[in-house]
C-alpha cells in the first residue's frame, strides 16, 4: 500500500510540475507574440483556462497530503490527546465524506455535458473533458481525508499523544 500510495505521490507532483511549466510557458509566448507581432492563438487562453483548472484540482488534492488545507486548531490545541484525536478524526471523516460527493456530482455533471455535445470555442474539445480533473482528483482527496480519519482514530484506540501545532 505504501508503494502505491509514494508512486501516487510522485504523479501528483510531477503532473502539477508540469501543468504550471505549461502555463507559465503558454502564457509568456502569447505575450510575446501579442506584443510583438500582435497576433496570438485563438486556442491559448482555453488551454490556460484547462491547465488551471487541472491544476487547481490537483493542487487540492496534495494539499490534502501536506495538510495545507484551511483548518480550525484553536479546540485540537487545548483539548486532552484522546478528544484532540476524535474531534480530527470527525473532521476529516466529514471532509473524506464531501470529496465524495464532489466525486459524484462531478461525474453526474461530466455525464450531463457529454449528452449535451457542447465542445469549446477555440479547440472544439468536448466540454465535459476540462470537467474531469474534478472528481478524478476528488477521489484521491476523499482517500486520504479517509486515511487521515483512520489514523487519528487509531490514535484515539491506541491512547497515542495528539501532536500539536508547533508555534516558531
Amino acid at each position: 500500500m505504501n508503494d502505491f500510495i509514494n508512486k501516487l505521490n510522485k504523479f501528483e507532483e510531477g503532473c502539477a510540475a508540469f501543468a504550471l511549466i505549461g502555463i507559465a510557458f503558454l502564457t509568456f509566448v502569447e505575450t510575446v507574440l501579442r506584443y510583438t507581432i500582435s497576433y496570438t492563438f485563438p486556442w491559448f487562453g482555453e488551454v490556460a483556462n484547462y491547465t488551471i483548472i487541472f491544476s487547481t484540482y490537483l493542487g487540492a488534492a496534495i494539499g490534502v497530503k501536506y495538510g495545507t488545507h484551511f483548518s480550525m486548531e484553536a479546540l485540537t490545541e487545548y483539548c486532552p490527546d484522546k478528544i484532540s484525536h476524535l474531534l480530527k478524526t470527525a473532521a476529516y471523516f466529514i471532509s473524506a465524506v464531501m470529496a465524495v460527493f464532489f466525486v459524484y456530482y462531478g461525474f453526474k455533471h461530466i455525464l450531463t455535458l457529454k449528452s449535451f455535445g457542447v465542445k469549446s470555442p477555440a479547440m472544439q474539445l468536448p466540454m465535459f473533458i476540462p470537467y474531469i480533473p474534478i472528481p478524478l482528483f476528488s477521489i484521491t482527496m476523499a482517500f486520504r481525508f479517509f486515511t487521515l480519519s483512520y489514523r487519528h482514530f487509531n490514535g484515539f484506540l491506541r491512547g497515542e499523544p495528539f501532536e500539536r501545532v508547533r508555534k516558531k
